[in-house]
């Protein structure tokens, strides 16, 4: 009994572990969204007419998790010249770490009315080679 005690126990402290963690990824993806992103992409990820896009319902982030964290690494140079609607360039981010850019993208892909998949560190690695 007392070994299925522990087990159980052991089980319960895995789980309560797990669930910390992402929330603290979540919290950390949004502090780190609203230093680098925020000023330009507001807090609510409504943007700024035809400065900065808004980030709600964007097809960005319903796609392969790809497109956001190439806008992060790459900033406008991520879109094709001319298609662009907003009159501000944005900067690559890309000195940000690939946790931190994982921990970004996976925040504008949760949010803002967005159903995207988590993004990875090994994601952004790949997409940053």
């Amino acid at each position: 009994m007392l070994l299925f005690q522990c087990k159980l126990s052991a089980a319960f402290f895995v789980v309560a572990v797990s669930i910390v963690s992402h929330a603290a990824a979540a919290l950390d993806g949004k502090q780190l969204y609203i230093a680098n992103c925020g000023t330009c992409h507001q807090l609510d990820g409504g943007g700024v007419p035809m400065m900065q896009p808004e980030l709600i319902q964007i097809e960005r982030a319903k796609n392969p998790v790809g497109g956001v964290v190439e806008m992060i690494l790459k900033g406008s140079a991520a879109i094709e010249p001319g298609l662009s609607d907003y009159g501000n360039e944005m900067p690559a981010f890309d000195y940000l770490s690939n946790t931190e850019i994982a921990l970004i993208a996976s925040y504008v892909r949760s949010n803002f009315g967005n159903e995207g998949n988590a993004v990875t560190e090994a994601d952004v690695k790949r997409l940053r080679q």
